[in-house]
């Protein structure tokens, strides 16, 4: 449901890339992700199908955003881990498709997360080393 719903934002904000940067950051900051990487951090290990989704999501956001520094992985992981679930409404929660917060709202919360996660940088790290290794196999196959 989670990717159906990433994809039906895409189709429908076609080339806005504003747009599209805010649905893939709204997205990212859903349980669905944390979900993912709750478990990557408890088994060590991250599927290469969430690598490489999470690497297709990073350069798509490089793209649509005019960032002063690059993302990496470790920081859109923090984006699972960015809401409270006492938010007053859902407009105050940075998981929702109708969130009020900006790119730039999401990013700087994600660093403050980020920093106070060490674990989510090592994370982080793990999805590149997946996503490179799956990059090459599929290079070495093709």
């Amino acid at each position: 449901m989670w990717s159906e719903s990433l994809s039906l934002c895409f189709y429908d904000w076609g080339d806005n890339a504003a747009k599209r940067a805010k649905c893939i950051l709204a997205h990212l900051a859903m349980p669905v992700p944390r979900s993912w990487w709750e478990h990557a951090l408890g088994a060590g290990r991250v599927p290469d199908t969430f690598a490489t989704l999470l690497t297709d999501l990073q350069r798509e956001l490089s793209t649509a955003l005019d960032l002063d520094e690059p993302l990496n992985p470790g920081l859109l992981v923090a984006l699972a881990f960015i809401d409270d679930e006492k938010a007053e409404s859902s407009l105050d929660r940075f998981g929702y498709m109708d969130s009020r917060h900006t790119p730039n709202e999401y990013l700087a919360r994600a660093k403050e997360i980020l920093a106070e996660r060490p674990d989510l940088v090592r994370l982080g790290t793990l999805i590149e080393k997946t996503a490179e290794q799956v990059a090459l196999e599929a290079g070495s196959s093709g």
